[in-house]
């Protein structure tokens, strides 16, 4: 195929698509602060199980996500598995919980939460209730808009 047939077979395509209204995928877009500690880390605010809302900050690098021992408590959850991984600070074990999160219009059901103490984290980024890990975030094409102030998911 030539070049401009290929064009005009893929402008075609798209009048098509815009005539008949694609499928889009769900997206959300959340407003994001900078934490003002000493380590910058991106914060946004998340529900847990409908509550809320909570401070979480982003975290690929976390295979889990965390919840602090704190909000586990108010929110009456009964941690129901050991989690183990390593972390900047070693290797660990801790106790974990099965929760819905919702950033924004997008929620998921029965994402993995490690529960602990996260004072020795809010001692580096300031008041933190959790993390978004990789488990949560592996759902979404992800874009961190620093100018913009934002946090994007879409489910691709």
């Amino acid at each position: 195929m030539s070049a401009r047939a290929a064009l005009v077979a893929a402008a075609a395509a798209c009048a098509v698509c815009t005539a008949t209204g694609p499928a889009r995928a769900a997206t959300t877009c959340v407003p994001t602060t900078i934490s003002s500690a000493g380590t910058p880390e991106i914060l946004v605010r998340v529900r847990i199980n409908g509550l809320g809302p909570y401070t979480f900050f982003i975290d690929t690098g976390a295979t889990v996500s965390i919840l602090s021992s704190t909000v586990a408590r108010r929110l009456h959850l009964s941690p129901s598995a050991v989690v183990h991984g390593v972390g900047a600070g070693g290797a660990f074990s801790t106790r974990a919980a099965r929760v819905a999160i919702t950033v924004g219009s997008l929620s998921q059901d029965d994402v993995m939460v490690s529960i602990f103490d996260v004072s020795q984290i809010e001692a580096a980024v300031g008041p933190v209730d959790g993390a978004l890990g990789y488990n949560f975030l592996r759902a979404y094409r992800v874009t961190i808009d620093f100018p913009g102030r934002r946090l994007c998911l879409e489910e691709p």
